[in-house]
C-alpha cells in the first residue's frame, strides 16, 4: 500500500513538473534566456530523478531476471541526479539576480566543483556502498555516509542565501522589480530544503521531490503573475496594475499628504522610430523606463506604463515642491544620459502633473486627463520656443 502511495504522489509531481515545463515553452518568445533553460534543466533534473525512484520503489526486495541490476542503476541515477539539484538551484538563483553572462561564466567552474565531486562518490558508491546498499534480498538500505550528499546540498543553499543577501545589501531593493525578485527567489530554496531535512530524519518519508516541485510551481506562478502585472518591454507596471494601486493610494492617503499623478511621454518620439527605426524605439522607451525609475528615489513612488511612449509616476507627497523635485530629477538625469552620447537619439520628457486632495471622487482617466492638459500645455511651450 506505501508503495502504491509513494508512486502516485510521485506521478503527481510528474504531472506538475510537465505541465511547468510545457506551458513555459509556450509562453517563450524567441530565444530561451539562459536562466529560463536552467530552470528547464532543473524541471528534468526532478522529472528523471523522480522516475528513477519511481522504478527503484518498484524493483524493491524484487528477485527475478535483471531485478538487482535494475535497482543498482536506477539507485545510482537517483543519488547522482538528487545532488544536481541544489546545485541547478544554485546556478538559476545567480543567472536571475546577476543576468551577466560573463560574470556566469567565471562563477561555473567554481560552482560545480562540490557538485563533481558528490557525483564521484556516488559512481565510487557502487562498490565501497559509502551512499547506497541493494543486500543479497535485492532491498535499498541508505549507506553509512548517505547524509553527505544532504550537507553539501544544504551547503549550497546556503550559499544560495549569501547570494540573495548580498543582493539585497548592494541594492537596498530600491525598486519594485528588485523587491518582487527578491521575494520570488527567497522562498525558492526554503520549500526543498525543508522537505530534505525532514526526508533525511524521517527514513521512509518523501518530501524532497514534492518540496522541489512545490518550488518551481511557486516560481513559475510568481513569473506568470509579474508578467500580468508589468509591461513587457519596459518592466514597469501596466496600466491594469496602476489602476489597482491608483485605487487604494486614494482610499489611503495618509493624513496631511496629497495623491499626486504626473504624466510624462517621449519628446519627438516619433522622429527617433523614423530615423532609426522600431527596434532602436524599443530601446529608447526601456531607457527611458530606467530613467524614471532612477528619478524616484522615494520607495513609494510607482512608475508605470501607460501606453507607447506615455509614463506615469503616482505616489503621495506633502507638498508640491515634492513633486516638482520628482520632475527637476527626471529632466537632470536625462541630461546626464543625454550626455554620454552612446546613443544615436536623445531622450527628454515633457511632463504635467495633477494633485489631488482626496476632497471629492476622481478616477484614473479624469486625473490623465487634466495632466494631459497641463503636459500639452508645455510641448506648445516648447515648440514656441524651437521657432
Amino acid at each position: 500500500m506505501e508503495k502504491i502511495l509513494y508512486s502516485e504522489l510521485l506521478v503527481v509531481c510528474i504531472m506538475v513538473l510537465l505541465i511547468v515545463w510545457e506551458n513555459d515553452i509556450k509562453r517563450s518568445r524567441g530565444p530561451v534566456l539562459l536562466g529560463q533553460r536552467i530552470l528547464h534543466v532543473l524541471i528534468w533534473i526532478n522529472i528523471s530523478a523522480m522516475i528513477l525512484d519511481f522504478i527503484q520503489v518498484v524493483y524493491n526486495g524484487t528477485n527475478f531476471g535483471i531485478s538487482h541490476m535494475v535497482e543498482q542503476i536506477s539507485i545510482f541515477g537517483y543519488y547522482v541526479l538528487h545532488s544536481l539539484v541544489a546545485y541547478v538551484f544554485l546556478l538559476y538563483v545567480d543567472c536571475e539576480l546577476y543576468p551577466d553572462k560573463q560574470r556566469f561564466r567565471k562563477n561555473f567552474p567554481y560552482y560545480s566543483i562540490p557538485a563533481l565531486a558528490m557525483i564521484v562518490m556516488c559512481v565510487c558508491s557502487q562498490w565501497t556502498e559509502w551512499f547506497f546498499i541493494v543486500d543479497e534480498n535485492n532491498y535499498y538500505k541508505r549507506g553509512p555516509y548517505f547524509y553527505i550528499p544532504t550537507i553539501i546540498s544544504l551547503g549550497y543553499v546556503i550559499y544560495i542565501f549569501y547570494l540573495m543577501f548580498r543582493f539585497k545589501a548592494r541594492t537596498m531593493l530600491d525598486t519594485n522589480m528588485q523587491k518582487d525578485l527578491f521575494r520570488r527567489l527567497i522562498i525558492f530554496p526554503i520549500v526543498p530544503c525543508i522537505g530534505s531535512i525532514l526526508q533525511l530524519l524521517l527514513p521512509g518519508t518523501a518530501w524532497t521531490f514534492p518540496g522541489t516541485t512545490l518550488a518551481i510551481l511557486i516560481n513559475y506562478i510568481t513569473i506568470q503573475n509579474g508578467y500580468m502585472a508589468r509591461d513587457h518591454l519596459t518592466g514597469l507596471y501596466n496600466r491594469g496594475q496602476l489602476e489597482s494601486f491608483m485605487n487604494y493610494e486614494l482610499k489611503n492617503i495618509k493624513q496631511g499628504y496629497y495623491f499626486f499623478l504626473i504624466l510624462l511621454d517621449l519628446d519627438k518620439f516619433k522622429s527617433i522610430n523614423d530615423t532609426y527605426g522600431h527596434v532602436v524605439g524599443d530601446d529608447a522607451l526601456i531607457h527611458a523606463a530606467k530613467l524614471l525609475r532612477g528619478s524616484c528615489k522615494r520607495k513609494a513612488d510607482y512608475v508605470a506604463r501607460l501606453g507607447g511612449d506615455e509614463f506615469v509616476i503616482i505616489g503621495q507627497c506633502e507638498n508640491k515642491e515634492v513633486v516638482d523635485q520628482i520632475v527637476v530629477r527626471m529632466h537632470e538625469v536625462a541630461d546626464e544620459f543625454n550626455k554620454t552620447g552612446k546613443k544615436q537619439y536623445k531622450i527628454q520628457f515633457s511632463a504635467g502633473y495633477v494633485i489631488y486632495d482626496g476632497s471629492s471622487e476622481t478616477t484614473l482617466d479624469k486625473l490623465i486627463s487634466e495632466a494631459d492638459k497641463k503636459m500639452y500645455e508645455i510641448k506648445k511651450a516648447k515648440k514656441s520656443k524651437e521657432k
